[in-house]
């Protein structure tokens, strides 16, 4: 009925991350997700956060800071995959793109790694408990979805879509899910890349198992190249 990677695996998951200035969710909740998921592949609980700015810069089929095709940004993943944060920082929340790196800012090899893609998985819709199982496995997925008006004031509770008109897609990722007490409705938990002071300290519920915002239409994750 719950499921919360925090609590199941509290060294294999993230910080809220913020893409600021710049239409980088595909990249930034992608990173974030795929981060989660070399750490828990590698069974040592060593964590290094992944940079979205190598995707943001170097991944030439989508758009930069003008937002990005989450099935394409996992083709780039396992294709060409990402660097460190340490070795690529995110510069890029002003709304500039920097020109894609041949070495790390600190003058070391770029350190690449690569999701695996035999394993790139778009989630049927209609089968929510692939989307729990593979979470459960294997780590955060990513999620896209359709932002409304009502979304921007979101503070707590299981977000629906209930007034104001569409302001656009966006990608964010999938940490687990539950049932609220207070209105029995299910929801996923999700991490949004727009800060800790958005929201919920940077997280939001959003209604489950009904494709609120068509959100379990855009469902993506992939597993690691070890």
């Amino acid at each position: 009925e719950e499921f919360d990677l925090r609590k199941a695996n509290p060294a294999c998951v993230g910080p809220i991350r913020d893409q600021a200035s710049c239409g980088s969710c595909w990249a930034v909740s992608a990173a974030s997700a795929m981060s989660d998921r070399f750490c828990i592949a590698s069974k040592t609980n060593s964590y290094v956060e992944l940079s979205p700015q190598y995707i943001v810069s170097c991944d030439k089929s989508n758009y930069g800071c003008d937002g990005g095709y989450l099935d394409l940004t996992w083709k780039f993943l396992s294709r060409e995959g990402t660097v460190s944060e340490q070795c690529a920082p995110y510069t890029s929340g002003g709304g500039h793109v920097e020109a894609c790196m041949r070495t790390c800012k600190n003058g070391d090899a770029l350190d690449i790694r690569k999701m695996d893609p035999s394993t790139i998985k778009f989630f049927d819709k209609k089968n929510v408990e692939a989307m729990q199982e593979d979470i459960m496995n294997y780590g955060s997925i990513q999620m896209g979805f359709r932002v409304y008006q009502d979304f921007f004031s979101y503070r707590s509770g299981v977000y629906r879509h209930l007034s104001g008109g569409l302001a656009g897609g966006h990608a964010v990722k999938v940490i687990g899910w539950g049932v609220d007490s207070a209105s029995n409705l299910p929801y996923w938990i999700v991490a949004n890349p727009w800060g800790t002071t958005w929201g919920n300290n940077g997280l939001f519920w959003i209604l489950r198992g009904s494709n609120e915002c068509d959100c379990e239409g855009m469902m993506y994750s992939a597993r690691p190249q070890l």
